[in-house]
């Protein structure tokens, strides 16, 4: 029996009600090119998520020092991303809009207070294992494909995702303690269930 490395949540990494459909993996292979173009700009996203958290709550110092932290290695990600893909020849393609996250966002309380916040983060958190789940997936493909390389690094990068995934719910936690931080993750992880299972299968990372 695998022990399974006690900082990795479990596989659909805690909140997340469904694996992804069967199927994503063979679709984002097919064109590889654009799958990890979505990617390059995933990690773009991510990073430009942790400063604008990071600028909106200057006050509060943990959140600051971890989303500081975020953002340094959502950037390194995205170079390493675009040397692989330089190392095929690719150039990045255009950004496209990310329905996947624009739904669980619209999903999100308003105003400044702790429920914006403890929404903000914990949408944050799903969409990081998400990722988490995607990442893994892509890079057993890749495995058996026999893209030994490319395969080794999605499998380590994902470990990273859900590291990040653990930032966000821990950080909601801390920061907003008037606030059931279970119950509505798991009121927004419903929410991300249907969302998955309605999207259609594409070249991207969601």
């Amino acid at each position: 029996m695998t022990t399974r490395d006690p900082l990795i949540p479990d596989e659909r990494v805690d909140a997340l009600r469904i694996a992804t459909p069967p199927g994503w993996e063979a679709v984002a292979l097919a064109d590889l090119h654009a799958t990890m173009s979505d990617h390059a700009h995933a990690e773009k996203k991510a990073a430009l998520a942790g400063l604008s958290l990071l600028n909106a709550e200057p006050e509060r110092d943990d959140l600051v020092a971890r989303m500081a932290k975020l953002a340094r290695e959502e950037i390194r990600h995205l170079d390493q991303v675009l040397g692989h893909m330089r190392a095929r020849g690719w150039s990045l393609r255009p950004d496209r809009a990310d329905r996947f996250a624009r739904a669980l966002i619209a999903e999100r309380r308003g105003g400044r207070g702790e429920a914006a916040l403890c929404d903000r983060l914990l949408v944050a958190a799903l969409i990081e294992a998400r990722s988490w789940e995607r990442l893994n997936l892509l890079g057993m493909a890749l495995a058996e494909a026999g893209e030994d390389e490319l395969a080794a690094f999605y499998v380590e990068l994902a470990r990273s995702e859900a590291g990040h995934y653990r930032v966000f719910v821990d950080l909601a936690a801390s920061e907003c303690p008037g606030e059931d931080v279970a119950a509505r993750l798991g009121e927004l992880a419903e929410v991300e269930a249907a969302v998955i299972a309605a999207l259609p299968h594409e070249p991207r990372i969601h």
